[in-house]
Order: structure tokens, then sequence, then C-alpha cells
């Protein structure tokens, strides 16, 4: 997802619990994900080439952070990691045929009402992500360059395959939805395990820059 789309996401779901500096520092850590050195050999961050084990070891890794950082009053690490799942789970979205699976169950359906956390689409055997294809693939998304390359792209490349930005046609919108959604879910089911962890509400408010 194109990092306009993912800031806009991010602040839509975020701005009434965040201070403005607490949600700022989470989008910067958001798009952040997206620079090159993170784009080849780090597929699990944005779920690129069916790495999806990876990609959800990873957010757990970033879920240990966000506890531990939150516990001992570090709160920019916290914001920070939380920015970071909230890249990888919106990528999932946009890299993914979550969309196109949801759509051949659900039917006919507005974006807003599309399921972010279908079961039957999270298991679906056929499920996967656009493949990496490395420096071409990178190419292939470029704005002017990307006109020559895609055509020669394999069908099941992340060029091919992604629902980064409008221009990759309509599912685009049920993704944004999906990760919209996905992202207020994110922030709830972290209070909740910070609450379960017996983290005091001080410290929470700390998180969120109160």
């Amino acid at each position: 997802m194109k990092s306009k789309y993912h800031a806009e996401i991010t602040r839509k779901a975020l701005s009434e619990y965040f201070s403005q500096d607490a949600l700022k520092t989470i989008i910067i850590a958001n798009i952040c994900q997206d620079r090159i050195r993170n784009q080849l050999g780090r597929d699990y961050i944005h779920f690129d080439s069916n790495a999806f084990e990876s990609g959800f070891g990873y957010i757990n890794d970033q879920h240990k952070i966000i506890v531990s950082s939150i516990d001992s009053k570090e709160y920019i690490p916290a914001r920070k990691s939380f920015g970071r799942i909230c890249h990888s789970w919106q990528d999932f979205y946009s890299h993914s045929n979550y969309v196109k699976l949801w759509l051949n169950i659900a039917g006919q359906s507005s974006p807003s009402d599309i399921d972010f956390n279908d079961d039957r689409i999270m298991k679906h055997p056929k499920l996967h992500s656009g493949m990496n294809y490395g420096l071409t693939d990178f190419l292939a998304i470029l704005p002017g360059l990307g006109k020559i390359m895609k055509p020669l792209m394999p069908e099941d490349s992340h060029a091919k395959m992604n629902l980064d930005s409008p221009k990759s046609g309509s599912e685009f919108y049920y993704a944004y939805f999906a990760a919209l959604k996905r992202t207020k879910d994110c922030f709830r089911k972290l209070i909740l395990e910070l609450r379960t962890n017996d983290i005091n509400e001080e410290k929470i408010a700390g998180f969120k820059g109160q």
C-alpha cells in the first residue's frame, strides 16, 4: 500500500486514542517500513511471497516489544513497534488475495462491509500473496517505468497482484476498509493485552501520549 494510504488509514483509525505527537511517531514508523532497505529480503514485513508464518511471527515479536517497553515507560519504542504492526497488517490486505477470496464468498457487497477477519479466508487453502521478484518487481511499481515493466511481470508477482492505490482497481477500496478495521482492532486488542499483563492505566495513558 502506498505510504499516503498507510498514513491516512492509521490516522483515521487511531486519532481519537493518541495525542498528535504520539500518533505522528506511529505514522512515521509505519511509513518507514517502506524504505528501500525493507523492500528486499524482508518479505515478512509486507506479507509478500506468501510469508504468512514469518509475517505473523514478526507481528508477535513487535507486540512483545510494546508490552515490555510500556512497562518500562519507554513509550517511543512502543509507539514505533505499534506503527510497524499496523503497516504489516495493512499490507496483508493490499498484498494478498484476501479481498478477492472474500468477494467470491460474500458476493455483491460495498467495501465498508468487508469482514477483516473472516476465518474462512484466513484459513483458505488458496490464500496467497504476491511474489517479490526483487529489483524487477520494485521497478515495476515505480511511476513511469512501471508502465513498461508491469505487463512483463508474472501474474503471481506483487506488481500484478498489489492493491496499493486506487489505480489498482475497485478492489483497492475493500483492502482499504479491511486495513482500517484491522488497525482499529489492533489497538483494541493491544489495550486488552496490556491490561491482561497488569500494565497500569498510567502507563497506558503514557503510551497514548495523554
